[in-house]
């Protein structure tokens, strides 16, 4: 009895062991929930766990939202012997629609193991004033204007573009800026394609919303501007940006009071011009571009032989941040140089610098000197090259008191003995090899081969679990497709029999709205073709689906009222048409 309880500890303790290597969590947030229509937010996918590694996770692609940006920050340190490595992935999302949404659960597979983190629910409003004005006041203004004025898309909504600059250096910072004009009533979140920047890396983006007047007439501006570094010299060329929206088309020919109660959508795509940049080039060895400084610092001048500690440098300013890298460090032979981090700092949602954190190890007691060699940038304000200035930081390590009584006595050892036997010892003093014997012996022990061996098998056995259970859930809709089909199938086969007689329709119609409302969850009594679109349009199948389903019961419906007048008139060939195209339609039912 008391083998078998150790075993089961032996067991429990070396999943736990097996459990805690390379133990990885994985969540997602954003920094906001509710949401106007107009405005962005940022999803966060943060990983982080207790190795030196973390594996790669490649960006998400959501249907409901745009993705503006994205951007990844490292925070790695070592406290106490203990590892800890976080990355940040954030990406800037707009939304498309209003509604309730739901930002899905993100898998990642690492050595065998997949994490993934829980679903976000979002709430997407309408869309902000960017005034104070109330949404009720601005959409009446709205209407008038529609009204006082002949309704021309060319003046009722526009777009344009532009650089701060048409020339500019290699990694030189240039902000381009889409502009969004509109004076009527959007009647859907405007899908906005940016152009690909070829030749170019893209950085930071941001959005900005003001009222404005041209030629005495009221616009909403939506500015979406996107940061720039050309990447190759020579006349290089920005693409057009194109936006599609849905707006109100007023008729000035309708009457004012019928007016305001029927909207008519009219679909309208603008794109802005190309604009042509000249980039020139920058001195060979060069690759920061802007204007920065440099600061290091470590928290303590006193340090203990081995114990950690931190070097913080922070190249700070204006330029290409993202590709700022780290300054060459030299140490003096006390102290040696581990993992370096790095983090991108903003102030007031702008990039302003980077962040580099280097872990230092003390070795021996006595002065030691951490010095950041020059690092050489180019100025495209005043076109010359400049250099950062080393940096010097002394650092005073302290004896560790607690292995000074073992250090006295081995000096004093070896000041007794001869040259040659000091020689000879001192790799005794070093090597302790009882250990190696432990695990050696520890090694030859069947036990722990079995163990092993089992939890493997468990393992394996797990994991075929679980694929299996994700390959029934992705296939679940089928299966649930599959069971309303099993439902509805006799009034379909009575149908096929009955194909020459004039109860075909009124069995497929039977059989439909089994189908539908085994699949909806509803009650078959009631169900229309109108309620049948309304629920599918909410569980987002394609829109040609849904006319094509609704053809099939109006035409069914259809049949029903012409044989209720009309006893005679029945076509076989248009009835297995009939049939056949049901069955073509329901196969592609994926809801």
């Amino acid at each position: 009895m008391k083998k078998k309880i150790i075993y089961v500890f032996m067991i429990c303790l070396i999943f736990c062991v097996f459990s805690y290597a390379d133990g990885i969590q994985m969540k997602s947030s954003v920094s906001s929930t509710t949401v106007p229509l107009n405005e962005a937010f940022q999803l966060t996918i943060s990983i982080s766990g207790d190795s030196v590694s973390l594996p790669d996770f490649s960006a998400p692609t959501l249907k409901d939202f745009n993705t503006y940006a994205s951007s990844q920050s490292k925070n790695f340190s070592i406290v106490n012997g203990k590892v800890s490595n976080t990355v940040n992935y954030v990406y800037t999302l707009g939304p498309k629609k209003t509604g309730e949404y739901e930002i899905p659960s993100f898998k990642l597979t690492y050595k065998g193991v997949t994490y993934e983190t829980q679903p976000v629910k979002m709430t997407i409003e309408p869309a902000k004033n960017v005034s104070s004005v109330s949404v009720q006041n601005t959409q009446a203004t709205q209407y008038k204007q529609s009204q006082v004025y002949n309704f021309d898309t060319s003046k009722a909504v526009f777009v344009q573009a532009n650089v701060d600059k048409k020339t500019a250096y290699i990694n030189e910072k240039i902000t381009y800026t889409f502009s969004f004009y509109t004076s009527v009533n959007l009647l859907s979140n405007p899908s906005y394609q940016a152009p690909n920047f070829s030749g170019f890396f893209s950085g930071q983006t941001s959005q900005n919303n003001y009222r404005t007047k041209i030629n005495g007439r009221d616009y909403i501006v939506t500015e979406v501007s996107t940061d720039l570094f050309p990447q190759q010299s020579g006349m290089v060329t920005i693409d057009s940006s194109v936006i599609q929206v849905s707006i109100e088309d007023f008729s000035k020919e309708q009457d004012d009071f019928f007016s305001s109660f029927f909207r008519r959508g009219k679909n309208v795509e603008l794109s802005t011009d190309k604009i042509n940049v000249n980039v020139l080039k920058i001195p060979e060895n060069i690759g920061m571009v802007g204007d920065f400084k440099i600061s290091a610092d470590v928290n303590k001048k006193q340090k203990k032989e081995n114990e950690p500690f931190d070097l913080k440098i922070v190249i700070s300013g204006t330029g290409n941040i993202k590709t700022l890298k780290e300054p060459e460090i030299v140490l003096s032979d006390n102290l040696k140089q581990y993992e370096t981090s790095e983090k991108i700092l903003t102030e007031n949602n702008k990039e302003s610098g980077k962040e580099f954190t280097t872990l230092i190890m003390p070795l021996n007691a006595g002065d030691g000197e951490i010095r950041i060699l020059p690092v050489k940038y180019f100025d495209p304000k005043t076109k010359q090259v400049k250099v950062l200035n080393a940096q010097v930081i002394k650092i005073n390590v302290l004896e560790d008191s607690s292995n000074k009584g073992n250090k006295d006595n081995l000096s004093s050892t070896l000041k007794d003995k001869p040259d040659n036997e000091v020689i000879a010892e001192q790799p005794q003093q070093n090597i302790n090899l009882s250990f190696i014997f432990k695990v050696y012996a520890f090694l030859k022990k069947p036990l722990l081969w079995i163990v092993s061996g089992v939890i493997l098998a468990v393992l394996l056995i797990l994991k075929i679990f679980f694929k299996y259970k994700s390959y029934v859930n992705r296939d679940i809709q089928k299966l649930k497709n599959k069971k309303a089909y099993k439902k509805s199938k006799k009034y379909f086969q009575k149908a096929k029999r009955n194909i020459e007689n004039k109860e075909f329709y009124r069995l497929m119609y039977k059989g439909l709205l089994e189908y539908f409302a085994s699949v909806l969850a509803k009650s078959a009594d009631g169900l229309t073709a109108y309620k049948i679109r309304q629920e599918l349009e909410v569980r987002s199948t394609d829109k040609e689906t849904i006319d094509s389903i609704e053809q099939i019961l109006e035409e069914c419906t259809t049949a029903l009222y012409s044989q209720a007048k009309n006893s005679g008139g029945l076509n076989l060939s248009e009835h297995e048409k009939f049939y056949n195209k049901t069955f073509e339609i329901l196969k592609k039912i994926d809801i």
